[in-house]
């Protein structure tokens, strides 16, 4: 890969459209893709020398692309194509490829506009402003774990010979040994806390009010609720996407009222599992997004 290799693809959740390299849509110039600004919110001690910060807010992100149309033969249809695709009544994600980093972001079209022409041969240049309400890239890859996943502590099968009397053998039974591991480390490569979607499955039978745990902070979401053999409970605690649902039915109002939609810290993080009755029926799947500060 070129250590200048850049690519840009945006997409409306239907259409997609490439800029960058390899493509006929070149980008000329962009600034954005580094950290967003932030707001430091601060307080005045009428007795007390300069201020006192109370808290700070990462802000959205402004992202602008100048581009360019590497087509003299058909200016126009290009022209039309992305005039068309960044209508700014649609939302768009913008997926970038940049040196050896790779990251997706949502973002809405704050301006569009053609650079004025000096010439009627001069090539078409356009200009971009995107807002991305959320400011974090989200890493491409979506990790996940089973926490209530089945581990084997022998091979299987294990074949054991029982030895007996002078030269006399005969086969052992097969035999191993299966253990539920009731807690996971989940590790956060991002620069910042991201939320996760939980999926509490009745794989085995009948179960009562499933719980995650954080182990390191007590934090915990716990549904109060019975769940049938089939029966699938999700739970989604990232910013803007938090919801509870189960089977596709909204079920917001049946966690515990102490309950917190937990992020995961940077680093590690030790997870938990259980249930008020009947936890050995349980399936339990985590699935998380790193996000990053720049690109």
């Amino acid at each position: 890969m070129e250590n200048k290799y850049l690519h840009f693809t945006f997409s409306d959740g239907v259409n997609t459209l490439n800029m960058g390299c390899g493509e006929t849509i070149k980008i000329v110039s962009f600034k954005g893709l580094e950290s967003p600004l932030y707001t430091i919110h601060t307080s005045s001690n009428a007795t007390q020398d300069g201020l006192i910060t109370t808290g700070k807010k990462v802000n959205e992100r402004i992202i602008d692309v100048v581009f360019g149309i590497d087509d003299v033969k058909e200016p126009s249809f290009y022209r039309r194509k992305i005039e068309t695709f960044f209508n700014g009544k649609k939302r768009f994600t913008l997926k970038v490829a940049y040196i050896y980093n790779n990251a997706i972001i949502d973002f809405e079209v704050q301006e569009f506009y053609w650079t004025p022409a000096v010439t009627l041969w001069d090539t078409i240049e356009g200009n971009l402003v995107l807002m991305c309400p959320y400011p974090y890239w989200s890493d491409l890859d979506n990790f996940g774990k089973n926490i209530a996943a089945i581990s084997s502590q022998f091979t299987f099968p294990l074949a054991i010979i029982s030895f007996y009397g002078k030269g006399k053998s005969r086969p052992g039974k097969i035999m191993g040994y299966n253990a539920l591991s009731k807690e996971v480390n989940l590790h956060n490569k991002g620069d910042v806390e991201t939320g996760i979607e939980i999926r509490f499955v009745a794989k085995r039978g009948r179960i009562k009010n499933p719980k995650v745990t954080k182990l390191k902070t007590g934090e915990f979401i716990e549904i109060i609720i019975d769940m049938q053999m089939g029966d699938e409970i999700i739970v989604n605690t990232n910013a803007g996407k938090k919801s509870i649902t189960k089977n596709g039915v909204n079920i917001f109002k049946e966690k515990n009222k102490l309950s917190s939609f937990f992020q995961l810290a940077i680093s590690d993080n030790k997870i938990s599992y259980d249930a008020l009755e009947n936890y050995t029926n349980l399936d339990v799947k985590i699935f998380y997004t790193p996000k990053y500060l720049g690109v």
